[in-house]
Formats: C-alpha cells, structure tokens, sequence
C-alpha cells in the first residue's frame, strides 16, 4: 500500500470536507431573525470560522503541492503537520467557545455542529504526519 498517497489524498479531503462541513448552517439556516446569531456563532473562539477555514484550505494546499518540486518536499511536510495541527485546535477552541442562542432551540442539529467540525478536522494533522513520516523515511 502506497501510505504517501493514500495519506495525500485523505489529508486533502479531510480538509475540504471540514470546511463544507463548517459553512453548511449558512445553507441550511435561513431568516434575518438569525443572522446576527448565527455572526455571533461564527465569530466565537480564538480566531473563529475563517481562522478554521484558512488553516483547513492551507493545509490542503500545501499537502496537495509537497510533490511539486518548487520547495523541500520534508520542509513543506513539517508545514503540513503544522497547519493541520493549528486546524484541530482552532475548531477545538471555537468548538469550546460557542455560547448557545435560540438558533439552537429551532435546530436542534447545531448543537452537534461544532463537535463534528472538530471530528472531521481531525484526520488532517493525522495524514499530514503520515505523509511526513512516509516522505522522510
């Protein structure tokens, strides 16, 4: 099994997936009555939703450009950790953060939106270590 890329393509999707999986209430959750909840919801934590979103599509980026060739595939590897690393925490911090509001009485699903963003942000750090590991040894 080829752990490289296996592990490119997981970390690539993981970070996709946490991003769709971030923005979905703006598709799902319409009505004035809850844009300024929803802004609060968003903005919560440390660097909220565009910090997680920045880190994630980062991430995918530079594991998706580690075989390039323009930098040092192990530097660009380590930078992968790194910012999948950064991406966990910040969707943990943001996660933690959140103050409920009566957007969450009318859905109820957004109770467990935060903890799955969080879950699914997990397998980037994790490929991005794999990847590392397979590319340095």
């Amino acid at each position: 099994m080829d752990f490289r890329a296996v592990s490119r393509r997981v970390g690539i999707a993981a970070a996709v997936v946490t991003v769709v999986a971030l923005v979905a209430p703006y598709a799902v959750i319409s009505g004035p009555e809850y844009a300024s909840q929803l802004a609060d919801y968003y903005a919560s934590g440390v660097v909220g939703w565009g910090g997680i979103a920045l880190f994630a599509l980062l991430s995918a980026v530079v594991i998706a450009s580690v075989e390039q060739g323009n930098v040092d595939p192990g530097t660009l590897a380590g930078v992968a950790v790194v910012l999948g690393v950064a991406t966990t925490l910040s969707a943990a911090t943001w996660a933690t953060a959140i103050e409920p509001s009566p957007v969450f009485r009318d859905h109820l699903w957004l109770v467990w939106h935060a903890p799955a963003v969080v879950a699914l942000s997990v397998p980037v750090p994790i490929a991005a270590a794999v990847y590392a590991w397979d590319l340095l040894t």
